[in-house]
């Protein structure tokens, strides 16, 4: 079974996780979607016999958010095959995306591929299906919510705080407390509401859900007593305000962020040394552009 979208400027996403879900649930099937620009050689057969392929034409590929494609695999699709960027800019926003979304949840179910060599004999192996969240469930609120939301329905209930990567959008702030001179610039600056003076106006509040680590409390306090800690914390108390301190003791709860693992710059794939096979599939061939791994799931 394959369902065609039509090319358009946005992704259609809730009715394609809609309607994979629902195939999911009826038959049993993994569900594939497959995002590009121009539809790779072979894609016609894939699927046929193990999987539900969903090939989507997209206008520009490096529109494609991580919130698209968590929101993608925690709501009815296993796997996501997504090409690569041609432009180099364009491929470097992508590869930032893509590894969001594998530590996110997503490692071992979302892969760059670069050429039409093998994509249709990957697609067509058997895959099994993973479990996933009603789509409407999961889009509540803003993008970054729904990130959220995503992220905590794929990865295991012990995983309170994911550490992301340095240009992650998500994160807290460290303060040191004896350079701290309460000067509160870092308050007036803060686009969105992050930071806060409590009801006295001797402390700052933070709230870990409103912040998207922009810099700018980093790079306009005096003493220099900021710090940005990427991560995304997925318990209750990123949505609620409390006191900014000194950076925390490890959290027996963390997850490492995802290492990147992208070309080199020759074309050629870098792939994780320390990996095994990045998807229970039948057969193999297909190099991708990045090589990625399962990871614990609920």
């Amino acid at each position: 079974m394959r369902d065609v979208a039509s090319r358009s400027s946005t992704l259609p996403l809730m009715p394609l996780c809609q309607a994979a879900h629902s195939r999911k649930l009826e038959t049993g099937r993994a569900q594939i979607l497959a995002l590009y620009e121009v539809e790779p050689h072979g894609l016609e057969d894939a699927g046929a016999l193990h999987s539900d392929v969903v090939p989507v034409a997209v206008c520009r590929l490096e529109k494609i958010t991580h919130a698209d494609l968590l929101h993608a695999l925690a709501g009815g699709f296993d796997v996501i095959y997504l090409k690569a960027c041609t432009a180099p800019k364009g491929l470097e926003q992508q590869s930032l995306e893509v590894e969001l979304v594998q530590a996110l949840g997503g490692l071992g179910r979302i892969l760059l591929f670069d050429g039409a060599a093998g994509v249709d004999r990957q697609l067509a192996a058997r895959l099994l299906p993973f479990p996933s969240v009603a789509p409407e469930v999961l889009a509540v609120g803003s993008r970054r919510d729904t990130a959220r939301a995503s992220a905590a329905a794929l990865l295991p209930p012990s995983i309170g705080h994911v550490a992301l990567p340095e240009q992650a959008p998500y994160g807290t702030l460290d303060l040191c407390g004896d350079l701290c001179t309460h000067c509160n610039s870092c308050v007036w600056v803060c686009p969105s509401d992050a930071l806060s003076l409590t009801e006295s106006g001797s402390e700052i509040s933070f709230t870990g859900s409103l912040c998207f680590q922009c810099g700018l409390c980093v790079s306009i306090c005096p003493p220099r007593a900021l710090n940005l800690a990427p991560g995304m914390d997925l318990t209750v108390h990123a949505e609620l305000p409390h006191l900014l301190e000194g950076p925390e003791g490890p959290d027996a709860g963390t997850m490492a962020p995802a290492e990147g693992r992208f070309s080199d710059g020759s074309g050629a794939a870098v792939f994780d040394q320390a990996g095994e096979a990045a998807l229970p599939f039948e057969e193999t061939g297909f190099s991708p552009v990045q090589e990625s791994r399962r990871t614990g799931r609920v």
